[in-house]
């Protein structure tokens, strides 16, 4: 009987010394053990998710409003209110145009250089609609910034908006 005594105070003062070691050198270990484990723990959900649902993303999910919604306003801008439809009909004109006249295809770096517009909208939904990647340059910055944005980005075309010149970026 001594001795299973003699092994319980071993090992209870083995894990009291482990306890005060973990405490003294490692004092957030429990804490982050429990984040990696929530972690790991969304990591799984997501994985799980994108396995078991398709993707969607905001031109997705713009079309599906234009055909359940089309006449419901989608932007208002200076007074003018452009309906699901109306920036659903100017997104198809620019993939037409973007595809056919200025031969982008899918996978292209295209760069946007708008304001604060509904063309900003449609040229971004045009470029989605056609495969390409769309990098959107501050329409504040000029001249050296605004070339070294543009040759980071790696774009293979400039859409510059209608409210700016050459004249207006240098």
């Amino acid at each position: 009987m001594s001795t299973t005594l003699g092994w319980l105070y071993a090992l209870a003062a083995g894990f009291l010394s482990a306890y005060v070691v973990q405490k003294l050198c490692f004092p957030y270990f429990w804490r982050d053990l429990l984040f990696l484990m929530k972690v790991i723990r969304y990591g799984v959900r997501l994985e799980l998710f994108k396995l078991t649902s398709s993707v969607r993303t905001v031109l997705d999910r713009f079309i599906e409003q234009a055909q359940r919604i089309p006449n419901k306003p989608f932007v208002i801008y200076d007074g003018t209110v452009y309906t699901y439809r109306d920036l659903e009909l100017r997104s198809n004109k620019l993939a037409n145009v973007f595809f056919h006249n200025m031969h982008l295809k899918k996978g292209d770096c295209v760069a946007l250089l708008i304001g604060n517009e509904p063309d900003f909208v449609s040229a971004w939904f045009g470029l989605a609609k056609v495969g390409c990647s769309v990098a959107f340059l501050n329409f504040n910055i000029k001249s050296k910034s605004l070339l070294h944005c543009f040759d980071c980005c790696g774009a293979k075309t400039l859409i510059i908006g209608s409210g700016f010149s050459l004249s207006a970026i240098k």
